[in-house]
């Protein structure tokens, strides 16, 4: 992918405002920075302690080499965003939509002349509050009127178009992560499986926030209507969060407490060895005002070869399970649909294997970070022409 004419001998300026800089974005953000002469901002570093209970302190590991600004949330941060956005030498300015920093790059953006592309993960929006019901029209102008919207899958692109987006400056830019499997995990996947004391017993896996919107009490009423027919399985779930006290007494109450092993939390750095140890994992998001955006997990069991079954309120499933190849797609809230796809793949020891060499071979093919930086390098480019840049 080349980048746009004008730039062959002057590389394109971007200011690139973003959250957070969670784990999983840090090799993109260091790629973009090996072609471009990007700063990032980040605003709002707390979110990765609020949702994944882990702190980011403003130096940043693994993004030393990247020129990037962390901000506070409160309003010296705002000011400090609003000075960025008014003096920075740019060529691009580059934001993720739904956030109140949106609406101030997008109109600072437009002020000064700058095109302005925006990266979304909503989609799938089946409860619409008063708040969000008086955003739409504010939400549907900002995506109409910007020169390029990025998205990570084809249920994220749709929703960009419900709300004006023009089809040529929608762009896909898939999701990648960077947790890959290592023989040490490998090794720690043995001591993990006689610390458990599975033994030859069948593993399935959730791992994730123990939240209402994950869904695990489907997973858990499935894993019961298995646990029936077979006394060689078990249950992991590897996460904390505030349903657990009741996921637990759940597991007690269908006389499966014995066959579900809660985890808690564990480190990023030490899932490879949970992913290796399972046969299938199994994702079962409920939509919770609207789909889950993402959920990495798909990506990391799929990197580990595993088959993965997913609900459809997944946002990676729809591009990342292939129904039949490397897993199943279910409808959510649907425990009887995760006990069948979980009895499917469980009984089938050939099934299994193949579709766990469907899952790396769907990574390698289109979700990986060159696939991710090749994405955005068609907008950028895009973008750039379209505004004279030759």
């Amino acid at each position: 992918m080349k980048i746009a004419k004008r730039f062959r001998s002057q590389v394109p300026k971007i200011l690139f405002i973003h959250n957070t800089a969670v784990w999983y974005r840090r090799p993109f953000f260091r790629k973009l920075s090996e072609i471009y002469d990007v700063k990032f901002i980040f605003t709002q570093l707390q979110l990765q302690k609020d949702v994944y209970g882990v702190e980011i302190a403003n130096r940043i590991e693994g993004l030393e080499v990247v020129n990037y600004k962390v901000l506070n949330s409160n309003i010296c941060g705002k000011h400090g965003l609003i000075k960025d956005l008014l003096s920075h030498d740019c060529d691009v300015i580059v934001d993720s939509l739904g956030s109140i920093e949106t609406v101030l790059s997008f109109s600072i953006a437009k002020l000064r002349g700058k095109p302005i592309m925006l990266w979304s993960e909503e989609w799938g929006w089946r409860e619409k509050s008063l708040r969000r019901r008086l955003n739409s029209p504010v939400v549907d102008f900002i995506v109409s009127h910007s020169e390029a919207m990025l998205v990570p899958g084809t249920k994220h692109r749709e929703h960009v178009l419900s709300s004006g987006a023009s089809p040529d400056r929608v762009f896909i830019m898939p999701n990648a992560s960077n947790l890959i499997a290592s023989e040490k995990h490998y090794q720690d996947k043995q001591k993990l499986k006689e610390k458990l004391h599975i033994g030859a017993k069948k593993v399935v896996l959730y791992a994730g926030r123990l939240v209402k919107r994950k869904g695990v009490e489907y997973l858990i009423e499935a894993f019961s209507k298995l646990r029936k027919e077979a006394d060689d399985i078990v249950l992991i779930i590897v996460g904390e969060g505030e349903c657990r006290g009741e996921l637990e007494l759940k597991s007690k109450v269908l006389n499966i407490e014995d066959h579900v092993y809660f985890a808690g939390s564990v480190d990023n750095s030490q899932l490879p060895p949970y992913y290796l140890l399972c046969d299938v994992c199994v994702v079962p998001s409920t939509t919770y005002g609207m789909g889950d955006p993402w959920v990495f997990v798909v990506n990391e069991a799929m990197h580990c070869g595993k088959p993965v079954i997913a609900t459809d309120a997944v946002g990676a499933a729809f591009d990342m399970i292939k129904n039949g190849q490397n897993g199943f797609v279910v409808p959510e809230r649907d425990s009887n649909a995760l006990y069948e796809a979980m009895k499917m793949i469980l009984s089938d020891p050939g099934l299994q294997e193949e579709m766990g060499k469907q899952s790396k071979r769907i990574i390698e093919e289109g979700f990986t970070y060159e696939h991710m930086v090749e994405g955005f390098m068609k907008a950028l480019n895009h973008v750039l022409e379209n505004k004279g840049y030759h």
